[in-house]
């Protein structure tokens, strides 16, 4: 009995599977027998050089076509990532050409057959409704949104016709109508439809076109004989007795046009042409294998019969094609410089000097740098290096290239913060010669009157870190040997410069000399130099002093850890062996050099001299001597808590080391310090962690080299302060923060650490270690690593 009723249950079921799939099959062969929807025109009105506008198109009879089944495809395509925790986000793509921007794939929803699209409210007051057969949109709020969920599964097929899916007969369960929901729509949506803007191949809501569709094309800099017509200077009047002069050639017209792609629908970003026009550049009426932008710079020769600009291939296919130089003269008609750069291995950049508008105007310069201008008949082209930076603040295992501005250490105040200012960028300028185009020639800025020019003389090894050797002179006067590009313009009295070697990752010796105008100086270093920095001064500009990032050592990848402060890892000297060898890295530091009072450029020491407590967020290796009490406290090597490359100016510092002239030495610090007013020892703040919700835990540290003991005692707060430290105790305070909404701000009031605390606060015994110095038990193991420092600030006994 069992086995019957199992059998005609399959029955039932097998029979209700034909009738559903008869059905969908009448569907699809009722759909093929529709013909196709039209397709927008590929043309935006508009004639050459004139703004174009998207033309808007209503619905007509022929659109109201049902499409056919392969055109009714719906993409959405990721631009965001899934493993950021955040919303995916990205675009709508369907097969005939509708397409909506920037949607989030949690609020995109379509109807059963992929006519009706629909966008939530994220990050929006409003959504969208589409049906692509009509090409219409709506405005819909959330109340609107919820009515038309109630309905969604009747939304109108393609064929517009109501069918009974369900097979019930009430009006409640029936696929509606278009005249039926276009009712519908009547009564409970309040914005009109509006029809779909055409847009080249694309079909888009009116409010997510952007407005630089209709973007009229950026002016050219005119010839210059045009330039004088316009300034109104009268003509110097022809001399009797000479002949007529011959009237100058006239310079060529130049005008732009619109480019478009050959499709959007296939692009990757569609609206990149939209949002960032690019124009065709004609001459005489004729178009030329060029496509520019508002960042075209043009340049005349003098004579307006030549002219230099920055421009794209016309038959790039890539979506966004690099910008490079192109040069056309009556002579030798285009010739182009697509690289800023001649081949090597060193890791470092040279961009294109485009600044932003306004940009020059807040530096304080006397006059503005040029982008491109003739020098003659050569066209010297500005482009500024990279920005070396390590992984971490200070040191770090690799490099890497930032070309666009950022921050650096200009200065701290008197209790340790940082003061941040924008790194100045190096510029110079490629000189183009167009009767040598493959010759390379660099210009500097000037130095103590006269420009450095540097001469391509031999081409970098394809070895890692090589770069090319350069001749370099000074005006006239040349300076023996070979060079590289790289280097500093101090102030324009001085340039620090490179002498060119084999890499010093491969053994050379990354020397560093100065030159002055008058002679080369050299720098002594303890290590071989591979980039330099720039230092933004405390008033703006570039400071005297210019950073080096040195090859300090190298270490086994095994025994780096990236979340501890490097004082901790095992770092043996600069071997190229070791570096040649896939499992070993090198280190990199970040220092410093300045001339002295004789003009003589030295390394300066890590430590900044300071005179009172330090923030916990101080940033920079430091001492404090206290000379009434006879001692002195050096602390560096602190990170933060995310330990990177960012400043983060409001983030404790800890994994520091303090060192006292008696020879203790505390590891895991922060820079807050402050002496015992009888001269027994310095009480160090050390964080543990922060808290949202709560304060954080911090402890405090005796340092006693009388006991040869370290006291330390829990402390909760929120960013405590170190005010000082009588007979009464240690006296501190919560740092101000901000007031909640609402509320009131209250000063933090002071808190005191009377002896008796101390008395019940752990108690961890120094132990003697190498070379007199005295440590804690667990921080026996870096004594060795702590001495082979390039400046060990401790006199060794």
């Amino acid at each position: 009995m069992k086995i019957l009723l199992i059998l005609i249950a399959i029955a039932v079921l097998a029979l209700c599977a034909l009738g559903w799939l008869l059905s969908h099959m009448q569907d699809v062969r009722n759909a093929r027998a529709q013909p196709d929807g039209q397709e927008p025109s590929d043309k935006v009105p508009g004639k050459p050089g004139a703004a174009p506008r998207p033309a808007a198109r209503e619905p007509a009879a022929e659109q109201a076509q049902p499409a056919p089944a392969e055109s009714r495809d719906v993409h959405f395509r990721m631009q965001g990532e899934r493993g950021m925790g955040g919303p995916v986000y990205g675009d709508v793509m369907c097969a005939d050409g509708v397409y909506l921007p920037m949607v989030w794939e949690s609020d995109m929803h379509t109807s059963f057959d992929g006519r009706w699209l629909r966008t939530g409210f994220y990050e929006s007051d409003t959504a969208h409704l589409v049906d692509r057969k009509s090409r219409r949109s709506w405005l819909l709020s959330r109340a609107q949104v919820q009515a038309l969920e109630g309905i969604h599964w009747r939304l109108p097929r393609w064929s517009g016709e109501t069918i009974n899916e369900s097979g019930l007969a009430d009006d409640e369960h029936v696929v509606m109508s278009d005249a039926s929901f276009e009712a519908w729509l009547g009564e409970h949506v309040a914005s009109p439809a509006q029809p779909l803007v055409a847009v080249r191949d694309l079909w888009m809501p009116l409010e997510t076109v952007p407005p630089q569709v209709a973007a009229s094309p950026p002016a050219l800099t005119p010839p210059p004989a045009a330039r004088a017509e316009g300034g109104g200077k009268p003509a110097a009047p022809a001399s009797a007795a000479s002949p007529p002069a011959a009237p100058a050639p006239a310079a060529p017209k130049l005008t732009l046009e619109r480019h478009w792609p050959a499709t959007l629908r296939h692009l990757r970003y569609p609206l990149e042409p939209l949002e960032r026009p690019n124009w065709q550049l004609m001459i005489d009426g004729k178009a030329q294998p060029w496509l520019v932008d508002e960042k075209a710079h043009l340049a005349w020769r003098e004579d307006g019969q030549a002219f230099a600009l920055y421009a794209c291939p016309a038959g790039d296919e890539q979506e966004r094609p690099l910008l490079r130089l192109a040069v056309w003269s009556v002579e030798r008609g285009w010739q182009q410089w697509p690289e800023t750069l001649p081949a090597d291995r060193k890791s470092w950049s040279v961009g294109l000097y485009l600044p932003e508008q306004g940009q020059e105007e807040e530096k304080e310069v006397a006059k503005p740098l040029s982008v491109l201008r003739w020098e003659g008949s050569v066209v010297a082209q500005r482009v500024e290096l990279d920005t070396p930076e390590t992984e971490r603040l200070h040191d770090g295992v690799s490099l890497s290239c930032v070309a666009s501005d950022t921050e650096g250490c200009a200065g701290h105040a008197r209790d340790g913060q940082i003061r941040l200012a924008a790194i100045p960028r190096t510029t110079f300028t490629w000189l183009r010669d167009p009767r040598q185009p493959e010759q390379w020639r660099a210009c500097s800025e000037p130095v103590a009157g006269q420009r450095l020019i540097w001469t391509l003389r031999k081409n970098a090894l394809d070895e890692q870190g090589e770069t090319a050797a350069y001749s370099l002179q000074w005006g006239e006067r040349h300076l023996a040997g070979n060079w590289a590009l790289e280097h500093v313009v101090v102030q324009g009295r001085r340039a620090v410069l490179m002498p060119h070697g084999k890499a010093p990752e491969r053994g050379g010796s990354g020397a560093v000399q100065i030159w002055d105008g008058q002679r080369l100086q050299n720098v002594d270093l303890p290590w071989p130099v591979v980039r330099l920095i720039p230092v933004p001064g405390r008033n703006g500009g570039a400071a005297v002093r210019v950073g080096l990032v040195a090859l300090t050592g190298c270490l086994a990848d095994k025994d780096r850890d990236a979340n501890t402060a490097s004082w901790r890892w095992p770092v043996h000297s600069v071997s190229t062996s070791h570096l040649a060898r896939p499992d070993w890295s090198p280190l990199y530091a970040i220092r410093h050099i300045a001339p002295d009072a004789q003009g003589r450029w030295r390394l300066l020491p890590r430590w900044r001299e300071v005179r009172q407590i330090q923030h916990p967020c101080a940033d920079g290796d430091y001492v404090w001597r206290d000379p009434a009490r006879g001692d002195a406290l050096w602390w560096w090597g602190g990170v933060h808590a995310r330990v990177n490359n960012y400043w983060e100016p409001e983030t404790p510092r800890f994994d520091g080391v303090c060192v006292t002239r008696s020879g203790t030495v505390l590891c895991g610090t922060g820079p807050s310090a402050c002496p015992h007013p009888a001269g027994e020892g310095w009480v160090t703040l050390e964080w543990l962690s922060s808290s949202y919700s709560g304060p954080g835990e911090w402890k405090l540290h005796w340092i006693n080299p009388v006991e040869k003991e370290v006291r330390s005692l829990g402390l909760q707060a929120w960013m405590p302060l170190l005010l000082g430290w009588d007979a009464q105790g240690l006296h501190w305070r919560e740092a101000e923060r901000p007031a909640q909404e609402g509320e009131a701000p209250q000063a933090p009031e002071r808190q005191l650490i009377v002896a008796q605390m101390w008395n019940r606060a752990g108690v961890e015994k120094l132990r003697q270690g190498p070379q007199g110095l005295w440590l804690r038990k667990q921080d026996l193991s870096y004594a060795e690593a702590l001495l082979v420092q390039d400046d060990w600030p401790w006199e060794r006994i």
